[in-house]
């Protein structure tokens, strides 16, 4: 009987791609048909193998746990490339009870405020070779091309390498990504696209302003498509189609409640602004203002972070006589102790920019326990990665607001490399950026604007899903939007204007706090730094 009912067991794991390691047999053994069954629910196929590790966690009902980073450094743990790791990791959790199995939670107000995960980029690290950059660029074609194929106004839809060099013009449209881009004598635009079929060369008249406009602000490496008229192997552009998002109703919660955004923090830095933070500390916790703001503090269910949650050690030259804090460990430990002011019951989501002691290359995993240790063990804390996508405030009746976190490193490339953006006031103009990014359905649509890690099988910087809140940072001032349906938020800092940034001209706002209504989504901005 012990031996079927152990077979069974790993038969119904099996059949939800989980794997039993031996020490789980003891506990399938012991289990009923209904444990096995919650064991399934309760994981959901999020991790490969199941071992006592995993079913200590799953009696303690140890709430978001992160069981695709627990494998991973379950696996390094088994390879002897980082035991400590995976021993940290399950101290951390442990460590929030140490008295044995619990009970579920009881209803709290932090069960009001639910964050669920749609997308942070967990892939293990893995050496990356030619082969993965050209999945990486054919992903991200198949997937814009996907939208651009479905607009009504690409007739007669063609691949480049089916195009004919004949005399007689006829009416086509191709899509592909730009490889080249140039001015002639005249002013008129060329512009090279190809598909996975061939290359084609674009000329743009310089009398349609409109379509000229559009090329004109074209970067390397965006998907696109053009419609015109094609003859002797060129094709003479009459439209110019963007990815773009579509326009879309703009949800409003049924419950009152209000979602704060944040970035740059810049935690160890000498131009660190302490005393601002703490008056938002203070505000958070209904110490400061006047009875409006007090109210909205009581409200407060989210605090969402967009990157540099330190300010790093060697980001930039000469950045370690800025310091005040040296060591990027004892940063953490000091950001850690400010944000555990936040009160228990609002849910906060950081994620990490450039400055951060994570890889540089975007996608970056979320925050680990190397330096960051500190972070994972805030009770109220969701890390994620940069770019990463959650839902917040869904209920019953509403399915929550979806936030694309990006924190915003490749927006130095289009300041300095989109004509438009730099006519109408570049680093002060993040809502245009932002625009031009969502319009091109990509984070980073030029190879050179980030570094980048490619991923053979996806693109982790093609905005697929439609945030209905697109929230930045990184550029160190505040700025707050409407496009198309979806708000626009960039964050401001918590950092005094550093040498490097007199250098480069920029002119940041620090202290200054978007605070969203999520019933109304109307954006206040709150001035800390008066």
């Amino acid at each position: 009987m012990a031996i079927d009912k152990k077979r069974s067991g790993v038969d119904e794991l099996l059949r939800q791609n989980i794997l039993v390691s031996p020490d789980f047999l003891d506990v399938i053994e012991q289990a009923s048909p209904l444990d096995i069954q919650g064991l399934v629910n309760s994981t959901a196929g999020s991790f490969l193998v199941v071992n006592k590790d995993v079913d200590l966690l799953l009696k303690r009902n140890e709430p978001d746990v992160n069981w695709l980073e627990l494998e991973r450094y379950r696996v390094l743990s088994e390879k002897q490339q980082k035991p400590e790791a995976y021993a940290a990791f399950l101290g951390t959790l442990f460590s929030q009870n140490k008295g044995g199995p619990r009970k579920a939670p009881r209803a709290s107000a932090m069960d009001d405020s639910p964050v669920k995960v749609v997308f942070s980029y967990t892939a293990s690290p893995s050496k990356r070779e030619v082969g993965d950059f050209v999945g990486y660029y054919s992903a991200r074609y198949k997937a814009i091309r996907g939208i651009l194929s479905q607009r009504p106004e690409l007739a007669n839809l063609v691949q480049i390498g089916r195009l004919k060099n004949g005399g007689v013009a006829e009416s086509i449209a191709i899509i592909g990504m730009v490889k080249d881009k140039q001015q002639t004598k005249q002013g008129h635009q060329i512009v090279v696209l190809e598909d996975p079929t061939g290359v084609i060369t674009v000329i743009v008249n310089k009398t349609r302003r409109e379509i000229f406009n559009l090329a004109n602000d074209l970067v390397f490496d965006e998907v696109i498509a053009i419609a015109g008229n094609f003859r002797n192997g060129v094709l003479f552009a009459s439209n110019i189609v963007l990815p773009d998002v579509p326009l879309r109703e703009q949800k409003h919660s049924p419950n009152e409640g209000y979602a704060v955004f944040m970035s740059d923090l810049h935690f160890g830095s000498s131009q660190f602004l302490e005393e601002d933070f703490r008056k938002f500390l203070k505000w958070i916790n209904g110490g400061l203002g006047n009875s409006v703001q007090k109210e909205i503090a009581s409200k407060v269910k989210y605090v969402l972070i967009a990157g540099d949650v330190v300010d790093g050690v060697g980001v930039y030259q000469d950045q370690y006589d800025e310091l005040a804090v040296k060591d990027v460990t004892e940063q953490y430990r000091m950001c850690a102790d400010f944000l555990s002011e936040i009160p228990k019951h609002i849910k906060i989501i950081i994620s990490p920019g450039n400055h951060d002691a994570v890889r540089a290359a975007e996608p970056q995993a979320a925050f680990y326990g190397d330096f960051a240790a500190p972070l994972l063990k805030l009770p109220n804390a969701v890390l994620v990665s940069n770019p990463a996508i959650v839902n917040i405030d869904a209920s019953e009746n509403f399915s929550g607001f979806d936030v694309l976190l990006y924190h915003g490193y490749s927006f130095d490339y289009y300041v300095a490399n989109v004509d438009s953006i730099r006519r109408q006031g570049g680093y002060e103009r993040a809502d245009l950026i932002m625009q031009f990014l969502l319009q091109r359905r990509h984070l980073a649509p030029a190879h050179t604007s980030t570094l980048i890690l490619p991923d053979r099988a996806s693109d982790p910087l093609f905005i697929g899903i439609v945030p209905d809140i697109f929230a930045t940072g990184h550029i160190h001032r505040t700025s707050v939007s409407d496009y198309r349906g979806i708000t626009l938020i960039n964050s401001s800092c918590w950092q005094g204007k550093t040498k490097f940034q007199e250098r480069l001209g920029h002119n940041p706002q620090p202290s200054r706090l978007p605070v969203f209504n999520l019933k109304t989504r109307a954006t206040k901005i709150i001035n800390f730094g008066k």
